[in-house]
């Protein structure tokens, strides 16, 4: 399989279209002072009407020397959020908003890069994918997942895997989705796949899916061996709560009996049996 496996000189040479018009834009507004500061960028996104010089800023707020607190940030990002969620900008521009909003690692983009995963531009959800893996929830996982397996898009497929790889889940049955993607025909989905699983168990098993499938098994062994004292724990509580649970009833029972005999029901049975001893 190392024959089969891309090299990352290989992978090298692939040179993204989405930094292909950052560049492009860059030196097409070499003669533009855009400012160095976040404050400045943000003034330029809400005021400036030119969508190129917006895409420029997008990207320059991804850079973390920018800001001057984490304050800031956050400002970036809501104000990110709002551009991507109106769906105004150009496809390039919500591209790059979904890269910097990953770069900016705010758990508050989360529910914005969600939706933009299902974008129907394939660069829009390849950045997504992405930036998912860095401000997502461990249950994200199963939504990369999904795009791994389903998209038509290679890059979506192997921004999904690289998302994996960042959120790291401990689901064994996203270990299972990137073990059965380091069989893959194609050979960039492989070495995605296999780097993920790296990241996430933090193991080195090779480049053969064979010593990764034993490795999955074994955890999902001791996963069904753990479970098995779970329930003899909680049984402990469970036989207690109902102990306890019966003491209530037995106390509220008695009332009710006396009650009842002071009622019409059981008077004539106590009325009955005393006038006996008095007859003697």
């Amino acid at each position: 399989m190392d024959d089969m496996l891309p090299t990352r000189r290989g992978l090298g040479r692939r040179v993204p279209v989405l930094a292909i018009l950052v560049v492009a834009c860059v030196m097409g507004c070499t003669n533009v002072y855009y400012g160095t500061t976040a404050a400045s960028y943000m003034r330029r996104i809400r005021k400036d009407p030119d969508p190129n010089k917006r895409f420029v800023v997008y990207h320059k707020l991804s850079e973390p020397e920018c800001y001057d607190n984490q304050e800031q940030k956050e400002e970036a990002s809501q104000l990110l959020i709002a551009k991507l969620e109106e769906g105004r900008e150009p496809v390039a521009s919500r591209a790059v908003i979904c890269r910097t909003l990953g770069e900016l690692r705010r758990p508050i983009a989360r529910e914005a890069l969600i939706k933009a995963v299902s974008d129907p531009e394939g660069l829009v959800r390849t950045q997504a994918c992405r930036a998912l893996g860095k401000v997502g929830r461990p249950e994200d996982a199963t939504i990369l997942s999904r795009v791994m397996i389903v998209d038509t898009l290679e890059d979506c497929r192997i921004a999904a895997i690289e998302g994996l790889g960042e959120l790291k889940s401990q689901d064994l049955r996203i270990l299972e989705v990137l073990v059965a993607g380091m069989e893959n025909d194609d050979p960039a989905i492989r070495l995605a796949s296999l780097e993920s699983l790296r990241a996430i168990t933090r193991e080195d098993l090779g480049v053969e899916p064979g010593p990764w499938r034993k490795h999955l098994q074994k955890l999902v062994a001791s996963k069904s061996n753990t479970p098995s004292t779970a329930p003899a724990a909680s049984t402990t509580p469970a036989a207690s709560t109902t102990s306890n649970t019966s003491k209530p009833p037995a106390v509220s029972s008695a009332p009710p009996a006396d009650a009842s005999t002071t009622s019409a029901g059981s008077t004539p049975p106590a009325a009955t049996s005393a006038p006996a001893p008095g007859r003697r």
